[in-house]
């Protein structure tokens, strides 16, 4: 279990605090904390998965820290990852052949295993790329990964975009478990919703495919539960009392 302590969130904040601070922009904290808190708000209104990623990527746009973002997402079957989003569009393939690159040279699995961006270059791109990633993660698992291209001019306050932006993919990645977590409960409970069609003499279940099977399999193979057995009261009476008569 996470301990209270654990977050890595309050020191984003006080580099950011610093920084700010000793550009003499201390007199715009309010306003960043505002977006911060609004970022929370779109976040929780949305339902959906592409619509967590959209108002994530709007909000990092903001930043002016990259000019083209993408989102990759895991795959539940695999563990592979799928691009959900790339802004804008147009770079779609040009990204996805990037991140194929790093992806070969180990660094996308390195930056996986990372609470903080990882900064890369490609030198022998016309012009030279240079981009991050940072871990969509949580305290027990990885949701996804972030990739930014890096704008060529940056402005004073780099070091403060990338803390902010790890602030805002914390809070996507929490959103992100969210809302996967209610779909898997929903598709439980959609998968045990109807008639089931059980043996009156025996209890077993005849599935889609018209096999019968013990209620424990059926049940296993269809939802997170997990059965232990025993003997209710009602049984164990009945069983002493054939035994005492035998």
């Amino acid at each position: 279990m996470s301990q209270p302590g654990d977050s890595i969130y309050p020191d984003f904040l006080r580099t950011g605090l610093g920084r700010l601070q000793s550009l003499g922009v201390s007199r715009d904290l309010g306003a960043l904390f505002t977006a911060l808190e609004q970022f929370r708000r779109d976040l929780q209104v949305q339902e959906d998965v592409p619509g967590i990623l959209q108002v994530t990527a709007n909000y990092a746009a903001g930043l002016n820290l990259c000019h083209t973002l993408g989102f990759y997402l895991v795959r539940p079957e695999d563990f592979s990852f799928d691009l959900a989003l790339c802004a804008p569009a147009a770079a779609t393939e040009s990204l996805r052949q990037l991140v194929q690159k790093e992806i070969r040279t180990g660094r996308f699995a390195w930056a996986l295993r990372q609470s903080a961006p990882v900064f890369f270059q490609h030198k022998e791109s016309t012009p030279p790329v240079s981009g991050l990633f940072h871990s969509l993660a949580l305290a027990n698992r990885t949701v996804g990964m972030f990739c930014g291209l890096l704008a060529r001019d940056q402005t004073p306050g780099h070091d403060i975009a990338t803390s902010l932006l790890s602030v805002l993919l914390g809070t996507c990645a929490d959103a992100l478990a969210g809302v996967q977590k209610t779909a898997a409960l929903t598709k439980e409970i959609n998968t045990l919703s109807g008639l089931l069609p059980i043996c009156a003499w025996c209890k077993n279940i005849r599935d889609d495919q018209g096999y019968w099977k013990q209620i424990e399999s059926y049940l296993q193979t269809r939802t997170q539960a997990r059965f232990s057995h025993g003997v209710c009261p009602e049984c164990m009476a009945k069983v002493l009392a054939e035994s005492q008569n035998s």
